[in-house]
């Protein structure tokens, strides 16, 4: 795993800021720890004082009481874990008493060797470009020459970069990074959007999914997909159909795979998603959260054109 080790070093010290005198927690779980080792090896290697903690992820609830104790110590953590931490008590206290923290679900020896050694530099540049527009911005115009046609409305919203730099006290983000998102206003925004990306947790599209919203909802769907699409969405609360983010990949290196993790961050595609945005300056709770990625875009923001069929153009 040398390319991993090398990356796991980088990432360490230019994401996470860690320094000779922290201590570093690499939280993981049975299935993760071969990975999670390069990163506790890169860590003591650089002399920062590194331990692991291996722990099950629970997909509901909170993480165990050994893993929260570590964490309670950290002075920065990678959680490189099958499931994700993000939404648990204890990353939430750790991130309040000023824990430097990096969320990497279901992150693998490729993802890391793809998006790990990125120059996280020019992620953060474009990133704070976008989330500045976005902070300013009242009304979102998407179109594709698929048949997406859709506008949303964010007046009000905070735009936020996540840029892969934790170095501040009680950052918190996911590596890999890279987007500038919103949260929209949830009971407005009419259109159509048509998915030929991906839809987290459901499916890499072969077929494009049509979805029509109306005042912020999912009213109809169409294409071959759209019977399942029903059928996955039907399992959350209902306000799983309401649409929830706006984001902009902004990360160069990343590639879709079919990993949620990376595949809303690819340059030259944005990502609607619906559910749970309470984490991200929103006003709804769900208990889903599912990014939906369409390629080749053009966005405008009020009335300023920021892509154009995929190419960033400010």
């Amino acid at each position: 795993m040398k390319g991993t080790y090398e990356a796991a070093k980088t990432s360490i010290a230019s994401c996470m800021g860690a320094k000779p005198g922290e201590k570093l927690l690499i939280l993981t779980d049975e299935d993760q720890m071969d990975l999670a080792r390069e990163f506790v090896r890169a860590g003591n290697d650089l002399g920062v004082e590194t331990v692991m903690v291996s722990g099950p992820v629970r997909h509901s609830g909170e993480m165990p009481a050994l893993s929260q104790a570590a964490l309670a110590e950290a002075d920065t953590c990678m959680m490189i874990t099958s499931g994700s931490f993000t939404h648990t008590k204890g990353r939430a206290d750790a991130t309040a008493r000023g824990c430097r923290i990096a969320s990497m679900p279901t992150i693998t020896e490729e993802i890391v060797n793809m998006t790990l050694n990125a120059d996280y530099d020019e992620v953060e540049r474009i990133g704070d470009i976008l989330a500045s527009k976005l902070d300013k911005c009242e009304k979102i115009r998407i179109t594709t020459e698929a048949g997406t046609d859709l506008t949303l409305y964010c007046g009000g919203r905070s735009g936020i970069a996540d840029t892969g730099k934790l170095v501040a006290r009680g950052a918190f983000g996911n590596l890999p990074a890279g987007e500038a998102m919103v949260a929209p206003i949830e009971t407005k925004g009419d259109g159509k959007l048509v998915v030929d990306g991906v839809i987290a947790d459901f499916k890499v599209m072969e077929e494009p999914l049509t979805i029509t919203f109306k005042d912020g909802r999912i009213v109809k769907t169409e294409g071959p997909d759209a019977e399942d699409f029903d059928q996955f969405v039907a399992q959350f609360d209902d306000t799983a159909k309401n649409v929830c983010e706006f984001g902009i990949g902004t990360n160069p290196s990343c590639r879709i795979m079919g990993n949620g993790l990376v595949d809303e961050k690819v340059f030259g595609t944005i990502h609607i998603a619906c559910g749970n945005n309470l984490f991200m300056g929103g006003q709804q709770d769900c208990n889903m959260h599912y990014d939906m990625i369409i390629k080749a875009p053009t966005v405008y923001l009020d009335d300023e054109c920021v892509i154009e069929n995929g190419k960033h153009i400010y």
